[in-house]
């Protein structure tokens, strides 16, 4: 047979091949067809066997743990049915715990509401799985939650301004529905804790606050939403005793006084790897089953965070501008009130310095009337000064020219006995310093009628300058008169001294002109000033003189002019003294005080003598 032939023969048993290979892809399309979606995809699943990894699944758990594993137990064992490469466990946590369980390491994903998550970024690293939708096994089948502000209708409070000084419990400073979204809620209404209301957190089991408020121990509740519901149909509460501020529409027959957010969301932590993360998320999304727990996309945390800010739980950096308007934001009423104080403040202040500037003008020009006024009076008094010098020079001279006399008589008495003129040696001496005394009074008296200049002031021992003055009187009097001194003063006093001379001259001849035949001088020396205190045993003076002591041309005396209290007075006064007349208290006869600044400071500071006048050394 040829090789043609044998090719040719070879044919049906090709043929038969192909069909028979036909047949079997159809009957496996067919078989595939007929098998249902879920078991596609365990079969997609299938891998080799391997060791099952453990994956632990930390839950929150509001009303306590027990419930928390009858609520999940059921999509734990779900899990582990159709994800069979992995052996899913489950930890129940309560809020407290929330932050230790994620920041330790003890478990692979994390399952809790919105606003406990905050607490622990940005410390842990977590990925967004999903957010759960609904959860027929829970108290609260829908993810979405609100807030319920409860009170007992015995209470009379009928809206939230009547919550003002009320005690409010609330599950916890993190409890989204259960304090985050009330607070939010109430803060609208103006009320701001602690300021108005006192809140009482109860902590978990969630229950606790409306079980207080059963007790009449606080004045109002805030739990999540259906939470009442729930008790109320578990027979735990009586729900016609109680009454729902702000009521707002909710899911499922729940009342709430917020609107509602979503809730819970699941995390995964780092030591989740990521390839396993992306098949259980792969597995949530394709879920089918009703009666299991429903997800979606995760959900941000932007109103949580926004809610948190707002109670003050979370400190935002944030620039000094935002600070300003936020701040301008909460306290806007006390900012309008501080504005329109410091507007008021402002044109108070404008007013008053209008005014101040008027009254600073009026007085600028009362003052220069013054002012001319007072030079006017000036010239007047200097013009009458000069009118007093006038009628008394002749007075003052009067006394060294009786003695210039009475030495020159004297004098030349002598010689016509011929006595040696070396012995008039002194008289002559005594001539030439009362016509330099002379000399002194005439410019003491011209300087009233000048403006005042400072004085040739000297440093002068008291005791040897009285006893001068003293011997001066005697001679003129012809030791007429006894005078005693008592200096307690052993030290130089600085002042004029032709004024000083001048006015003690005048006092003791005064003295003896009033009858006097003793006179007592006595000096007392203080840090600040000096008293010179001379008495004598004379007429003293009349009640007219010292009720009006320094008059001019008022005079007792036949041929006085009236002048020498004045003269002596302003003299004093000139160098910065005092010139004070009076009656001695246990006899007759006349007290004059000589008061004058000891030179350790200006002997122009009159006011420092105040007071000083009255003592008696």
């Amino acid at each position: 047979m040829s090789k043609k032939a044998r090719n040719f023969d070879n044919w049906p048993q090709l043929w038969r091949l192909i069909v028979l290979s036909i047949c079997l892809i159809g009957h496996g399309v067919i078989y595939a067809d007929n098998l249902e979606p879920q078991n596609r995809l365990n079969i997609a699943q299938n891998e080799p066997l391997i060791e099952k990894r453990p994956i632990k699944i930390g839950i929150l758990a509001p009303k306590g743990k027990a419930t928390a594993f009858n609520s999940w137990s059921p999509w734990i064992a779900h899990l582990n049915e159709h994800l069979p490469q992995y052996d899913f466990t489950m930890q129940a946590i309560n809020l407290n715990e929330f932050d230790a369980v994620a920041n330790s390491g003890e478990v692979d994903l994390i399952l809790g509401h919105q606003a406990s998550f905050l607490s622990i970024q940005p410390n842990v690293s977590i990925r967004w799985m999903a957010s759960l939708k609904r959860n027929l096994n829970t108290f609260n089948q829908y993810s979405e939650i609100g807030s319920a502000i409860w009170v007992t209708k015995a209470s009379g409070i009928e809206s939230p301004s009547d919550l003002k000084g009320k005690r409010v419990s609330a599950v916890g400073p993190n409890a989204f529905g259960g304090f985050l979204l009330a607070y939010k809620h109430l803060y609208d209404e103006g009320l701001e804790a602690p300021r108005d209301y006192e809140v009482i957190f109860t902590g978990y089991p969630i229950e606790q606050g409306i079980l207080l408020l059963e007790k009449g121990e606080v004045d109002a509740t805030i739990a999540p939403t259906c939470m009442f519901e729930h008790m109320v149909q578990n027979g735990e509460l009586v729900g016609s005793k109680f009454r729902l501020l702000s009521p707002y529409p909710a899911l499922g027959g729940c009342l709430s006084s917020t609107p509602l957010l979503h809730n819970w969301s699941l995390a995964a932590l780092p030591s989740l790897d990521e390839h396993d993360a992306q098949r259980i998320r792969q597995f949530l999304f394709s879920e089918q089953d009703e009666r299991q727990p429903t997800w979606g996309l995760p959900v941000g945390l932007g109103e949580v965070f926004e809610l948190q800010k707002l109670s003050g739980l979370i400190k935002v950096d944030e620039t000094l501008w935002q600070t300003v308007i936020r701040l301008a934001q909460t306290y806007k009423i006390w900012l309008m009130g501080i504005l329109l104080g410091m507007f008021l403040l402002m044109v108070n202040h404008l007013w008053l310095t209008w005014t101040a500037r008027r009254q600073r003008i009026q007085l600028e020009t009362v003052y220069h009337t013054l002012h001319e006024y007072e030079e006017m009076l000036s010239r007047a008094d200097r013009l009458y000064i000069l009118g007093e010098i006038a009628s008394g020079i002749g007075h003052e001279l009067n006394q060294p020219l009786m003695a210039i006399r009475n030495y020159a008589e004297g004098s030349a008495y002598g010689l016509k006995k011929g006595g040696d003129p070396t012995e008039f040696i002194g008289p002559m001496e005594r001539i030439a310093q009362q016509v330099e005394h002379c000399n002194a009074i005439i410019k003491n008296l011209q300087a009233w009628a000048k403006p005042k200049q400072g004085h040739q002031m000297e440093w002068v021992d008291l005791q040897p300058f009285i006893l001068r003055i003293i011997e001066m009187t005697r001679l003129q009097n012809k030791n007429r008169v006894q005078i005693d001194v008592n200096i307690d003063c052993h030290q130089t006093i600085f002042t004029v001294i032709s004024i000083l001379e001048q006015v003690i001259t005048n006092t003791l001849l005064n003295a003896v002109q009033a009858g006097a035949n003793h006179i007592i001088i006595e000096a007392k020396c203080e840090r600040d000033y000096y008293k010179i205190l001379i008495t004598d045993n004379g007429s003293g003076f009349s009640e007219e003189i010292l009720d009006a002591p320094f008059v001019p041309f008022r005079t007792t005396k036949q041929e006085g002019l009236g002048l020498g209290l004045v003269i002596c007075e302003r003299l004093i006064a000139s160098i910065g003294g005092k010139f004070r007349l009076a009656n001695r208290k246990e006899a007759n006869g006349a007290a004059i005080r000589i008061i004058l600044p000891s030179g350790h400071k200006c002997p122009y500071q009159r006011e420092e003598l105040a007071g000083k006048e009255n003592d008696d050394p």
